[in-house]
C-alpha cells in the first residue's frame, strides 16, 4: 500500500516517521509553496487511514518544516520543528489531547538559537532533544543539559538509561580541508561518551575527495545489538555506505554493497531492512534500493515508491516507509 499527500506549488515532502502500535503512527515533513514557503506536514495513522493534521498544530508552528518525530506512547509525542527563513523554531509536543510549542531551549557562545537535530521519545512524557555538541533531556517535569561529543543525526533508546546517537565529528574545525568522520556516542546512565568505530573493511570511511561522511540511522534490536548506518558522496556525485553493528563490547564494520545509507528497521521475522540511495539525482533510475539482512545475507529489493526512513511497530510488522511525497507500508 502506497499513500501520497498532495503538495503545494512544489509538492510535499516526507522526513521522518515513528510508530507506537498498529492504530498509532505519525508521519512529518513540508509542502513547500512560493518562492520560499514551508507549511507544516503532519499525518497521523488511526489503523485504517493517515489522515493530515497540520491544523491541530499552534499557529507557530504551521508554516515551517517539521523534520523529526519521536513518540513513546499515543500520549508522548515529540517533533522538531525548524523555520529554515529565520523565524522561531523549536519543539512540538502532543499530551494525547493537544499540541504545544516550545521554543528552542539552547543558546550558543554566540548568542544565537541552536535546534535540536533529533528527538527520542521516552516513556512518563521524557525526552531526549541532541543537537551539534548538545543534549537536553526532559523528564516530565523540567529541562537538564549535558554535552554530547558529536554533531548527532539519530538516536534510540534501548532504555532510559542506554541511549544510543549517531551523527559525525569535524576532526579539525578550523581546517575547512578536513572532511568530517562518522561518530557514534552512548548515554549510560550519567553523561554522554564517544565509542570508538572501526574503519570499515569497504570502503574506507574518508576517501580522498569524499565529503558529508556521517552516521545517520540507528537500529536496537536489544542492547547487545545495535546497527548503525549512513554513508559518504564521493567527489563524482555518487554515495557509497557506511555500516556498523554493536555486539555489546565493540562495533564491527559490516560490509554492504549500495548507495548512501539513510533508514533502518527490522520485522518481525528478524530481518533487517535498510533503505538505500544510490545517486544524487533522486529521479534516476533505481535511485532508491531496499536492503534487506537475513541469516548473514543480503539481498536488493526495488521498492515501489521512494524510500529514505523506516520503522517498524513494537510487533515487528507492518514496516512503514517514507520518500519524497509517499508513504509506503510493507507486510
Amino acid at each position: 500500500m502506497v499513500y501520497r499527500q498532495k503538495g503545494l506549488d512544489y509538492g510535499a515532502d516526507f522526513l521522518d516517521i515513528a510508530a507506537t502500535g498498529a492504530a498509532d503512527a505519525w508521519a512529518v515533513g513540508e509542502r513547500t509553496f512560493g518562492t520560499d514557503g514551508h507549511e507544516a506536514l503532519l499525518v497521523r495513522w488511526d489503523g485504517e487511514r493517515w489522515r493530515r493534521l497540520t491544523k491541530e498544530l499552534p499557529k507557530a508552528a504551521r508554516y515551517v518544516t517539521l523534520t523529526k518525530v519521536d513518540a513513546s506512547d499515543p500520549g508522548n509525542v515529540w517533533v522538531i520543528a525548524e523555520d529554515k527563513e529565520g523565524g522561531e523554531s523549536g519543539l512540538l509536543h502532543f499530551d494525547g489531547r493537544r499540541w504545544s510549542f516550545i521554543p528552542d531551549p539552547v543558546i550558543t557562545s554566540e548568542g544565537d538559537t541552536a535546534g535540536p537535530s533529533e528527538v527520542v521519545a521516552l516513556g512518563g512524557g521524557q525526552v531526549w532533544a541532541l543537537g551539534d555538541g548538545w543534549a537536553r533531556h526532559f523528564d516530565g517535569q523540567r529541562w537538564t543539559s549535558q554535552a554530547i561529543p558529536i554533531t548527532t543525526y539519530a538516536a534510540v533508546a534501548v532504555s532510559p538509561q542506554d541511549i544510543w546517537a549517531v551523527g559525525e565529528v569535524d576532526p579539525l574545525p578550523d581546517d575547512g580541508y578536513v572532511q568530517s568522520e562518522p561518530a557514534v556516542a552512548r548515554f549510560v546512565g550519567r553523561a554522554w561518551r564517544r565509542v570508538p568505530l572501526p574503519s570499515p573493511s569497504e570502503p574506507s570511511p574518508s576517501p580522498s575527495g569524499s565529503v558529508d561522511s556521517r552516521v545517520s540511522a540507528v537500529l536496537a534490536v536489544a542492547a547487545d545489538d545495535v546497527w548503525a548506518v549512513g554513508g559518504y558522496e564521493t567527489s563524482d556525485g555518487a554515495f557509497r555506505p557506511l555500516s556498523y553493528r554493536w555486539n555489546g563490547t565493540a562495533w564491527r564494520a559490516v560490509a554492504i554493497d549500495g548507495g548512501q545509507l539513510t533508514g533502518i528497521a527490522r520485522d518481525s521475522g528478524g530481518v533487517v531492512w535498510v533503505a538505500s540511495r544510490r545517486s544524487v539525482a533522486e529521479d534516476a533510475k533505481d535511485a532508491y534500493r531496499l536492503l534487506a539482512e537475513a541469516g548473514g545475507r543480503w539481498s536488493r529489493v526495488t521498492p515501489p515508491a521512494p524510500v529514505t526512513a523506516m520503522t517498524a511497530l513494537p510487533g515487528g510488522k507492518p514496516l512503514w516507509a517514507i520518500g519524497q511525497d509517499a508513504i509506503t507500508e510493507y507486510r
